[in-house]
């Protein structure tokens, strides 16, 4: 037990700092999961395809009119790595310093859950950013988005600079309501989540859960009361953003891939004395169509 405790404390110390670390990054909640379509891989890279409509059936002439869905624009998933750890000198468990060597396997699960929780937010962040283009070449909430289908739109439109109030989230929504797919029609969005910054909080939840329009002097009924749920994400940068998404089309065009799930290791060097625990994930997430969302940034 003494050489053990003399050359590899490291490894006595593992399971122990292993446990410490999952149960605090499973600790706390995580908005990926009520965001994105979230998926495993084992490829070094994924790809996925937008694909357009069909146009509208038409009247039986005595065969079947096969009609072509065109492609519109790939997105594709590179798995970058990330990596962060913490080192225990042998001195520290010598001297029964449990209470320091604790922290580290927290403050590090606290680092990697605050790693990507901020890299899926990014999206949102980066959403009218024209430097951060998705498949189709424009921002995530542009004015100008194209299509592939010959003779379809030119340009459509899921970004607008309008504040957060009860008029202009009946704007949105109206908006979202008539988006048009690829060829022109109408394309079924149903507006179901708001989400919002933390200093927004307060009105997001009153905008959809109040019985009566707020920011008015009568009591005319709301509108939004019980019709969608409520984000709020606390990494948004930008404190007068606001998104709202279809959440079913949201979780097809919303990707978010795990290539190699967290992991958390060790190994000791004999020579100083000191072990080395790291943790280790590779993930990417983007999006491969827009229509889902619909975004307002009064500072844009």
């Amino acid at each position: 037990m003494a050489t053990a405790r003399l050359e590899h404390f490291g490894s006595l110390l593992y399971p122990g700092l292993r446990e410490i670390f999952i149960d605090k990054y499973n600790e706390y909640p995580s908005l990926i999961p009520k965001l994105f379509n979230v998926l495993s891989t084992d490829k070094h890279q994924e790809e996925d395809q937008s694909i357009g409509s069909f146009g509208d059936f038409e009247e039986f002439s005595g065969t079947v009119n096969y009609q072509r869905m065109y492609e519109q624009y790939s997105a594709i998933y590179k798995f970058p790595e990330y990596t962060n750890g913490f080192q225990i000198e042998r001195i520290l468990y010598d001297d029964d310093m449990y209470s320091i060597i604790n922290k580290r396997p927290q403050g590090l699960a606290i680092s990697a859950q605050r790693t990507r929780e901020k890299h899926g937010t990014a999206i949102f962040n980066n959403a009218f950013d024209s430097d951060y283009p998705g498949p189709d070449g424009k921002a995530l909430c542009a004015t100008d988005h194209p299509t592939m289908t010959p003779g379809g739109p030119t340009a459509r439109s899921n970004m607008d600079t309008l504040e957060l109030n009860h008029e202009n989230l009946m704007t949105v929504v109206n908006r979202m309501r008539q988006t048009k797919d690829d060829r022109g029609e109408i394309f079924p969005v149903i507006p179901t989540t708001l989400m919002v910054s933390v200093n927004n909080h307060e009105l997001g939840w009153k905008l959809i859960a109040a019985e009566h329009q707020i920011q008015q002097s009568d009591e005319n009924p709301n509108i939004h009361q019980g019709r969608y749920r409520l984000i709020t994400n606390p990494y948004l940068e930008d404190d007068d953003a606001w998104f709202v998404m279809d959440d079913q089309y949201r979780q097809m065009f919303l990707n978010w891939f795990d290539r190699t799930p967290l992991e958390f290791s060790m190994e000791e060097d004999f020579d100083t004395f000191v072990s080395k625990f790291r943790a280790y994930m590779r993930y990417d997430a983007g999006w491969s169509d827009w229509f889902w969302i619909y975004g307002c940034n009064p500072n844009a």
